[in-house]
C-alpha cells in the first residue's frame, strides 16, 4: 500500500467516523429532550393524583383564596397558589398543604411542593418540611391553578378546581393537567378549626 492510498484510506475512515458520531450524539440528544418531555408529564400526573386522592379523602377543604398567610411562604405566593385540605390516609387524619412557588434552582419557573402535619403537630412534632413534586410549572395570567367551588363554608361537599401548567421545552409548547376533584361530603363532625394550627413555612 502506497502512502497516498493509505492516506486517501484515513480519510475516509475519518468522514465516516465523523458522520456516525455524529448520529449518535443527535440520537442521545433526542433521547435525552423525550425524556424531559416525559419527565414533565409525568410529574404534573403524580402530583395530581396526589391531590385527587388526598381530596376526595378529605374532611375539610379550605378555599385556595385566603391562603395566602396560611403558613405559606410569603414570597412568590399568590391567591390561590396555596391550598390546604383536612384528609386521612389509612384512617389516619392529617392536614395537608400544596404550594406553587418560584424556583429557587430556576427562577423564570415555578415548583410544586407539598407537606403533611398532625392537628396536634404542636405537641407530637408529627409533621413534615416541604418536598418537591414538579418543577418547571408555570403560572397563567388570571388563572387560579387552585380554585374551589361551591359552598361558602369549609365543611361542605365542594369540588376543587385543580389546573398545572408546565412548559415542555422538546415541544416548545406548554402541558396542562386539568381536573376537578369532588370532596365528599363532610358536614358531619368537622369544621375549619380542625387544620387552624399551622406551621410555620
Amino acid at each position: 500500500m502506497t502512502l497516498v492510498e493509505l492516506l486517501v484510506s484515513m480519510s475516509v475512515f475519518t468522514l465516516c467516523m465523523t458522520v456516525v458520531f455524529g448520529a449518535v450524539i443527535l440520537v442521545v440528544r433526542k433521547s435525552t429532550d423525550v425524556q424531559k418531555s416525559a419527565d414533565v408529564t409525568s410529574a404534573l400526573r403524580l402530583a395530581m393524583s396526589q391531590i385527587d386522592r388526598q381530596v376526595r379523602s378529605g374532611n375539610v377543604l379550605f378555599s385556595p383564596a385566603g391562603e395566602t398567610t396560611a403558613g405559606c411562604a410569603t414570597s412568590g405566593v399568590n391567591s390561590g397558589t396555596c391550598m390546604r385540605v383536612f384528609t386521612q390516609s389509612n384512617g389516619t387524619e392529617k392536614c395537608v398543604q400544596w404550594q406553587i412557588i418560584i424556583d429557587p434552582a430556576s427562577p423564570t419557573t415555578k415548583l410544586l411542593r407539598t407537606r403533611s402535619w398532625a392537628t396536634d403537630w404542636a405537641t407530637s412534632g408529627d409533621l413534615t418540611g416541604w418536598s418537591t413534586v414538579a418543577r418547571g410549572l408555570t403560572l397563567e395570567p388570571g388563572i387560579d391553578p387552585f380554585t374551589l367551588q361551591g359552598a361558602s363554608t369549609p365543611y361542605k361537599e365542594r369540588l376543587l378546581d385543580v389546573r398545572l401548567v408546565a412548559h415542555d421545552p422538546r415541544r416548545n409548547a406548554d402541558v396542562v393537567e386539568q381536573s376537578s376533584m369532588s370532596g365528599r361530603n363532610t358536614s358531619y363532625g368537622y369544621n375549619s378549626a380542625q387544620c387552624s394550627l399551622i406551621p410555620t413555612a
